[in-house]
């Protein structure tokens, strides 16, 4: 079992300015295996519960936590007014059958990812409190958890789930979020400079992979398989994209033998 219990959720949300609720037991609530294992997790996947115009936050985020027999179903739950709620601090049964992705095994994104489901979603329009708050969460765990992916439930399991959608910036009508287009906005919301001690570091992982290559072929494998931190500099998020050449692959190698 997992023992790994991100404890720190609700001090990650509130140093980005969010408003935090807790649920009792969030802290020790999880799935059958515990917590995360080491070096997990590697994912956010965003979801919405597709729950009626009139469902409220604390409804939804109670049947999350404890109301399912498969419960917890997320770690968190945002509401319509851009509230987090925090339910559990292991891992869930949010993702459920899908992939392989990223390299994810089949069936096991519920020990690789944080969950977050949305109050409401299919068939309304998203309100910007909202949106606006999935933003600027999804990239404060990305930040603080150093996390690479951030996905979609339908890009985890096209075959049977749709969310998130509904008519929103990423979205007309009730066809799914463009995640592209979600990553792009996250990327902008998450832009952060790297320091010369990232760069140390980033230098260091490069030359230590001895089968990458020369020259810059093993500044590109670093930056298109490892730190979340060099995906989000660039822009990242979009796994299609090529990879530019900034500036920071210069320090990289001016900082390298």
């Amino acid at each position: 079992m997992g023992d790994r219990y991100l404890t720190d959720l609700t001090d990650v949300l509130r140093a980005a300015g969010l408003p935090v609720i807790e649920l009792d037991g969030w802290r020790t609530r999880a799935r059958g295996s515990g917590g995360y294992d080491p070096g997990k997790p590697t994912h956010v996947m965003v979801h919405h519960t597709a729950s009626t115009p009139s469902s409220s936050g604390e409804g939804d985020a109670w049947y999350c936590a404890e109301g399912d027999e498969d419960a917890p179903l997320s770690n968190l739950c945002l509401d319509r007014d851009g509230v987090w709620w925090v339910l559990a601090a292991g891992a869930t049964n949010t993702n459920g059958k899908g992939g392989p992705l990223d390299g994810v095994p089949a069936d096991s994104m519920n020990t690789y990812a944080i969950g977050v489901e949305a109050n409401g979603g299919y068939g309304e329009t998203w309100p910007d409190a909202q949106t606006d708050s999935y933003l600027a969460g999804v990239a404060a765990l990305c930040d603080h958890y150093g996390l690479a992916y951030v996905r979609g439930h339908a890009e985890w399991a096209p075959d049977r789930k749709v969310d998130p959608a509904g008519p929103s910036p990423w979205a007309t009508g009730n066809s799914t979020w463009d995640m592209d287009d979600f990553r792009h906005d996250l990327s902008e919301e998450a832009d952060v400079a790297l320091s010369d001690k990232d760069i140390d570091r980033i230098a260091a992982r490069v030359w230590s992979y001895p089968a990458a290559g020369e020259g810059s072929k093993a500044t590109r494998w670093f930056l298109e398989h490892a730190y979340g931190i060099v995906r989000r500099y660039l822009g990242g998020y979009q796994d299609d994209s090529p990879l530019p050449e900034p500036t920071m692959l210069q320090q990289i190698h001016d900082n390298t033998r």
